[in-house]
């Protein structure tokens, strides 16, 4: 983490409002399964039922489908564990040692033979576990700050994906708490080391931050407030995060605002990203004009009989600059929008950033089709241009957005882009657009069109979807119609 943003978390205070939408599955979920068990009780599905009807009107359809989902493993996870909650007092940070330590704590409860159990839960299906979920940094520091209610009694951790339907536990001993607290207490040190000197760094950092006032990576920063909106006091964009804007409202919402899981796979194809993966790190590791370091790439990424891979390199190696000074790979840059009521930071990842001949070269690398003749009409590109402009005039370069088609059937590359001066005021005001469009929008629908909709990750979960399915989430085998 940028180390100026690490001390602002540290120090709190005054920030932009950034309201964390994780928590609303998450506080709905608990609310449903600690009412469950206010008593001893193993729980059920009907149990569920007669909370989830109360919850109906809070939350969305698409967020009721992962609920559904979510209760009906947790019954076929714990269905034969009685069990009642206990309220430890974490729900509110834990004062120790002159700090304020926060984070989740989900379930703790008492079990039929009074033995204590914690139960974390996962509900956005983005985490592979390890097989012991105390690796799991979370679960240690809960584990810490059960200790005035655990006091030196066993503590049975429980990690579930609720989604995919993985579990994960085992019984922590007491002697086990001495091992766990000197992790933390290594952990606070670097932070306090961090931020002794809180330098700060402009990328992806930039995107969640609250606290870019009087930030010297962005100028003119300051904090917003819109305390009740859906949406951040400063709206983040991403290239990927407006062409969904573009492609349909709800969609959007849905995936970067409240980071719901997704209900189906993704239509695209992996190739892209793996070729990115081995060009990322024959970069930096080495040089893609040497044989020897491209062939040791491919065989440790189990490519080396791959030869589209090889072909698409050689094309690439080919027209790689060479002599240049690099100055990123797979590299995030971010820049800050100011304005009193559509404030925005706008981030960009930049496949390879090379300096040559008085250039600021951006390349972005592309394994599917040729969209436009100039680089210049494409929208992404436009953003990175952009983002990038202040990197160039801080180092007296030239800006140069290329498209480089990997692809041996494409025998040309779009013309590149070099935006002047107006060319960047004009982007400017097409983003600051967009951000309103955003901000003016009360009701987030979805666009219905079979062939959006056929493509889109929630396609099966989303009331306004053209081409309604089942999740491909994971079932209970026990499951019925009902």
């Amino acid at each position: 983490m940028c180390a100026r943003r690490l001390a602002r978390a540290v120090e709190g205070g005054e920030r932009s409002h950034d309201p964390v939408h994780r928590s609303r599955l998450r506080d709905a979920f608990l609310a449903a399964v600690r009412d469950v068990h206010a008593e001893l009780a193993a729980p059920t599905l009907a149990a569920f039922a007669d909370v989830g009807a109360r919850l109906v009107p809070k939350v969305l359809p698409e967020e009721h489908a992962v609920l559904g989902q979510a209760a009906r493993w947790y019954v076929e996870m714990f269905g034969d564990r009685l069990a009642r909650w206990d309220d430890p007092g974490t729900d509110h940070a834990t004062e120790r040692r002159g700090l304020r330590i926060g984070g989740w704590v989900d379930l703790p409860v008492r079990t039929a033979d009074d033995g204590y159990e914690l139960r974390q839960f996962e509900l956005w299906g983005r985490r592979v576990p390890p097989e012991d979920p105390l690796e799991l940094d979370a679960l240690r520091v809960a584990y810490l700050r059960l200790t005035p209610w655990l006091g030196d009694q066993p503590l049975r951790v429980v990690w579930a994906d609720l989604v995919a339907g993985i579990l994960r536990e085992r019984v922590v001993e007491p002697g086990e708490r001495a091992d766990t607290t000197k992790w933390f207490d290594e952990r606070v040190a670097v932070v306090v080391q961090r931020t002794g000197e809180p330098v700060a760094r402009s990328g992806a950092d930039c995107g969640g931050c609250g606290v870019v006032a009087a930030c010297p990576e962005h100028h003119k920063g300051a904090h917003y407030g819109r305390r009740g909106d859906l949406l951040p006091g400063i709206l983040h964009v991403t290239p990927t995060s407006l062409d969904t804007w573009r492609r349909c409202p709800r969609e959007w919402r849905n995936q970067h605002v409240l980071t719901i899981p997704a209900s189906d796979t993704d239509p695209g194809g992996v190739h892209g990203q793996q070729l990115h993966d081995v060009l990322h790190m024959i970069h930096v590791e080495g040089s893609c004009h040497d044989p020897e370091h491209v062939d040791d790439v491919l065989v440790r990424r189990g490519f080396d009989t791959d030869d589209r891979i090889r072909d698409e390199l050689g094309r690439h190696a080919a027209r790689c600059p060479d002599p240049a000074d690099t100055l990123g790979h797979e590299a995030t840059r971010a820049r800050f929008g100011p304005h009193p009521t559509t404030p925005f930071m706008a981030t960009a990842r930049i496949d390879a950033l090379w300096v040559h001949d008085g250039i600021l070269d951006a390349r972005d690398f592309k394994t599917g089709q040729v969209w436009s003749d100039r680089v210049a009409d494409d929208r992404q590109a436009r953003l990175q241009a952009w983002v990038l402009a202040p990197v160039a005039d801080a180092r007296g370069l030239r800006l140069r957005i290329a498209f480089e088609h990997l692809a041996v059937e494409i025998l040309d590359d779009p013309e590149p882009f070099e935006p002047d001066a107006d060319d960047l005021l004009n982007i400017e005001g097409e983003l600051r657009a967009e951000v309103a469009a955003i901000r003016s929008t009360a009701e987030f629908t979805g666009v219905a069109d079979p062939e959006v909709c056929g493509r889109c990750r929630y396609r099966s979960i989303c009331p306004d979807s053209a081409t309604p399915g089942v999740p491909v989430w994971p079932t209970v085998e026990s499951d019925d119609d009902e």
